[in-house]
């Protein structure tokens, strides 16, 4: 199961140092796909931001298009898998008329023909292994209005080399660019973000930009990794 998977990532990266800088494959269980536009399953989903993962089981209404599947969900667009071959992935603002919200769960894993990710302003969560194992990724802008972004979501992506944390953020959880082996250059832009194991420690080439006398400046310069943009 992917949560198995995932959870011995995290593991391995805070336990020991070893296999920090392998790729990391998840899971093969997926919800099955019917020959139809919509199909209703119960899958079990996570809710983010606590220290406890809570479990909660729903009915899901995916609907599956050429490009996406998705499910519309409390007034906002979860992508809920990338089904193209495109190089360059442009998420679009609105699907049906609603605002696309969220990347969910492990919606693009181990895609390895994607090389950059446009997100609209609109995404507020990029969810729990959303881009794990997309080796060739090298490029993605994390939009302003993003405040999550959750366990092993760009975990085994060892192409990025550059990456902007937007003001808005408010969490980032375990193992969130564990074995990044690529990145060299992380801005922070907020003053209050916490670090909480991201998985930076094991990357020696990296250096964080963050403002003087914030969080970041704090936790970046404790691991030796800190530069004043």
């Amino acid at each position: 199961m992917k949560k198995f998977v995932l959870a011995s990532l995290t593991a391995a990266v805070f336990i020991t140092s070893a296999g920090c800088g392998n790729k990391v494959k998840g899971g093969t269980d997926k919800p099955s796909e019917k020959e139809k536009t919509s199909v209703t399953s119960d899958e079990e989903t996570t809710e983010a931001g606590s220290d406890e993962e809570l479990a909660t089981v729903r009915d899901r209404n995916i609907v599956s298009s050429d490009i996406f599947d998705y499910e519309i969900y409390e007034g906002g667009v979860i992508i809920t898998k990338y089904k193209g071959k495109e190089q360059a992935v442009e998420i679009p603002a609105e699907i049906e008329g609603t605002p696309v919200r969220e990347i969910g769960f492990f919606a693009f894993e181990a895609n390895e023909d994607v090389a950059s990710v446009a997100l609209p302003e609109s995404v507020q969560t990029i969810g729990e292994g959303a881009f794990i194992d997309c080796t060739s990724l090298k490029e993605i802008d994390l939009p302003t209005g993003l405040t999550t972004i959750d366990r092993g979501a760009f975990a085994g992506c060892t192409s990025i080399a550059e990456i902007t944390i937007p003001e808005g953020v408010q969490s980032i959880h375990d193992g969130a660019f564990a074995g990044c082996t690529a990145l060299n250059i992380m801005t922070v832009l907020s003053r209050e973000l916490k670090y909480e194991n991201w998985g930076l420690e094991e990357l020696p080439n990296l250096v964080i930009y963050a403002p003087e006398d914030s969080a970041a400046a704090e936790w970046a310069g404790a691991m030796g990794k800190f530069a004043i943009y």
